[in-house]
């Protein structure tokens, strides 16, 4: 593999260090979305505020090349999670320590985020080359319920196709599982508890929905295995001590599915099994927020192939292109938006926990590769790249 190891530019990794120290937990996003707005402003290039839901925001920059061309979006989220057990270095200053970034954020996923703007940069300094138009965005609340990217897609861009920033280094995902919630609200008859058989049973009723919930042999995708869910929690009743038969019950699945599901078998699984209990209860079920569909790129889409050429040529290495098991903004593009998304960043370790890092190895030849691809994208009118 190509190294950075001594060529760091430590413009980037300066901007790396200021955006992990500055705290930006989910719905907090404030703070560091004023940094990176004063940064494109600092160099020339315009932003604008797009509001999104719960008052937030999203930073948009757009820049356009020399005439008519697609149209590239890059970026990600600038949220984090919450601070983790197990930190031996203070999680919001960060540290360099063995060509490794150390601070909350620095992988999951400041640095792609910070890789990004530079990539936009050069790309605006350079816009003679290219035509079309680059979207870059800063979104917030990913690590939450993705309140960001959903308003984001509500607006149509003609985006061609998204690169997000996100850890994925040495696997390239061009696609995802999907993952909903699902409410079941089981509604019974209320009876005193010394006559049960006058009443029905709620919580009675929803465990047998429950158990043919387990017992469910889910879609199996050729590729990528067997999907799968996890009963997440169940209540009923009021929390008094009464002898009295249950009206009420409820429970959540998160349900996570393959390509070649969609959030309306997911219900209709659910509801056919509720159907075939013959109960005498009724069974309400709902989908709840966040809602992430799946999506499958095909590897020879033209999209993933110019992208895999830039990867071979800055990487040195072919891609190991992937589908993968979680679930991020690139999901709301390419899931619910249909807005072809790969998923493309530095990566590190110990992610959601403490010492979390960034290798700055990757940083720097993850930047390169944006610019490469990009200039490729956007039918770059010069054969050079970014050596």
């Amino acid at each position: 593999m190509a190294s950075a190891a001594n060529d760091y530019d430590v413009e980037l990794t300066g901007l790396l260090g200021e955006l992990v120290a500055i705290p930006s937990f989910s719905g907090e996003e404030g703070a560091v979305q004023d940094r990176i707005c004063r940064w494109f402003v600092d160099h020339g290039i315009d932003v604008d505020i797009e509001e999104a839901d719960g008052g937030l925001q999203n930073v948009v920059v757009t820049i356009e090349g020399d005439g008519d061309g697609p149209v590239l979006w890059i970026g990600g989220h600038c949220d984090t999670v919450g601070i983790a057990s197990g930190w031996t270095r203070v999680p919001h200053a960060s540290k360099i320590e063995d060509n490794r970034l150390y601070g909350l954020g620095s992988m999951d996923m400041k640095g792609g985020l910070a890789a990004a703007m530079y990539a936009v940069r050069e790309l605006s300094e350079r816009s003679g080359e290219w035509a079309g138009k680059v979207i870059f965005a800063a979104l917030a609340d990913e690590e939450a319920y993705s309140r960001g990217a959903n308003a984001f897609v509500r607006k149509e861009r003609g985006i061609d196709a998204a690169v997000m920033c996100e850890p994925h280094f040495h696997d390239v995902v061009i696609g995802a599982m999907g993952k909903i919630n699902l409410r079941v609200e089981v509604k019974g008859r209320s009876a005193h508890g010394s006559r049960p058989e006058e009443g029905v049973n709620a919580v009675t009723e929803a465990a047998k929905l429950l158990v043919a919930i387990d017992g469910l042999e889910r879609f199996s995708h050729p590729d990528f295995g067997r999907a799968s869910h996890c009963v997440l929690n169940m209540t009923s009743g009021d929390g008094r001590y009464e002898i009295r038969v249950p009206d009420h019950a409820a429970f959540v699945v998160n349900w996570h599915f393959m390509p070649g599901e969609t959030v309306e078998s997911a219900l209709e699984t659910l509801r056919n099994l509720a159907d075939g209990l013959n109960s005498r209860a009724q069974f309400a079920i709902t989908v709840g927020e966040p809602r992430y569909e799946s999506f499958m790129l095909d590897k020879d889409d033209g999209f993933v192939a110019q992208f895999a050429e830039s990867y071979r040529r800055i990487i040195g290495k072919e891609p190991d292109l992937r589908f993968g098991r979680g679930v991020s903004d690139a999901n709301i593009f390419a899931g619910r938006a249909g807005i072809p998304t790969l998923l493309f960043g530095p990566d590190g370790a110990n992610m959601h926990a403490g010492d979390e890092w960034v290798d700055l190895d990757q940083l720097h030849l993850a930047r390169r590769t944006y610019l490469d691809f990009a200039l490729r994208f956007l039918k770059s009118k010069n054969e050079s790249t970014m050596k």
